[in-house]
């Protein structure tokens, strides 16, 4: 009986350290399996070419997401080598991770023309929103020149609006790189397309136009003579007006140097898409798309005034 409880622990024993053995090769085994999507992004972080590639050739899997790619990681660090490497091997140039971020977002916000370039190459989408924005916003307000120049020659649209209807000139003009705003000035960029308004201004409806004053205008402009609240410029005696010409009131150096007065046509075209029609504006409003509802607005604006300004043809 002792003798066959002996053997009966020894044989536990054996067991357990069997069983310890077959762990510890499992874990050897494990430790040995082709890179995950995250270990596979920190070797492109390290910047580990030769290790890069040995997991690819063991099956990682290349446009797995943990977070981000391995090839957006290449292309916010600047690795072009490592970039190139990656969509030779089949990562996609397109793919984006979170907030709709594509690895042409990541080349354009830090500035890495090269990289822009490569993606650009090897069929990355010029136009693709991330973030709201397209890669020649993004180009634009980092002030890349050369990335903004690789966009646009493969066909970036120069007149592009964010959900708040920002071109990629006006960010350019809001971050002081004039010598970007200068390229797309001469590429393309544009005032917005809108039909005269002076044929509309006989029927127009000025107490419709006060409503949508009330609605879109009056949180951020006044409308009574004499008035005066810092940062709230007054829009009394407005038509016909010099463009930036009231004194307490902080205007943007675009506005300062527009020049000009404001005709019933200016008023048009600036509250139809203010920072398409004046880039680098301070005015925050992605304007008035509905050619009634400004031609109202404007019939409004012009009754603002001891004096009206007459009515064109009138």
């Amino acid at each position: 009986m002792i003798k066959q409880a002996r053997l009966s622990v020894t044989g536990a024993r054996s067991a357990i350290a069997a069983r310890s053995l077959i762990g510890a090769l499992s874990l050897l085994w494990l430790l040995a399996l082709p890179a995950q999507a995250n270990e596979l992004g920190d070797l492109v972080r390290n910047g580990d070419a030769a290790a890069v590639t040995s997991a690819l050739d063991k099956g990682a899997a290349i446009d797995e997401i943990d977070g981000v790619t391995a090839l957006y990681i290449a292309c916010e660090t600047g690795n072009a080598a490592l970039a190139d490497l990656l969509i030779k091997r089949g990562a996609d140039v397109n793919l984006p991770v979170s907030w709709q971020r594509t690895p042409l977002y990541a080349a354009n916000k830090a500035g890495f023309a090269d990289i822009v370039k490569l993606l650009l190459g090897h069929g990355a989408d010029p136009n693709q929103l991330a973030k709201g924005q397209t890669p020649l916003h993004v180009a634009a307000e980092t002030g890349c020149l050369a990335c903004v120049t690789y966009l646009v020659e493969a066909g970036s649209d120069v007149n592009a609006l964010t959900s708040n209807g920002s071109p990629p000139i006006h960010l350019a003009k809001l971050a002081g790189h004039d010598d970007v705003v200068a390229y797309l000035h001469g590429h393309g960029a544009a005032g917005p397309t809108v039909q005269p308004i002076s044929p509309r201004l006989a029927s127009a409806d000025a107490q419709s136009g006060k409503d949508v004053f009330a609605k879109t205008c009056a949180a951020c402009h006044l409308s009574a003579p004499g008035l005066k609240v810092p940062k709230r410029a007054n829009l009394w005696g407005i038509v016909g007006r010099q463009k930036g010409s009231q004194g307490d009131v902080q205007y943007s150096s675009s506005l300062k140097q527009a020049g000009g007065v404001w005709s019933f046509e200016d008023l048009n075209s600036f509250i139809a898409n203010p920072a398409l029609t004046l880039p680098g504006t301070d005015m925050s409003f992605p304007g008035l798309a509905d050619d009634n509802q400004r031609a109202d607005l404007i019939a409004y604006l012009r009754t603002l005034s001891e004096t009206p300004l007459p009515l064109p043809g009138k």
